[in-house]
């Protein structure tokens, strides 16, 4: 996320503008001590000899992973 730099002066409508926009970016990352849900995306992970894998399930509840 980058944010664009304060202004000389405080308005308002910036700073709505700017928690809008901290609050998005912080809406879309994961969280520690809670469940996590993936709806888009992939879930990546990587095994000790450097090559990644994209985990996913089907409608049975089989897992799977892919080399991507």
């Amino acid at each position: 996320m980058k944010l664009r730099p304060a202004t000389q002066q405080y308005s308002p409508a910036v700073e709505s503008q700017r928690i809008r926009q901290i609050e998005k970016a912080d809406g879309e990352n994961l969280k520690a001590n809670r469940d996590n849900y993936l709806d888009e995306g992939r879930l990546i992970l990587t095994a000790p000899n450097g090559t990644k894998y994209a985990i996913e399930v089907d409608n049975s509840g089989a897992l799977s992973a892919n080399a991507v």
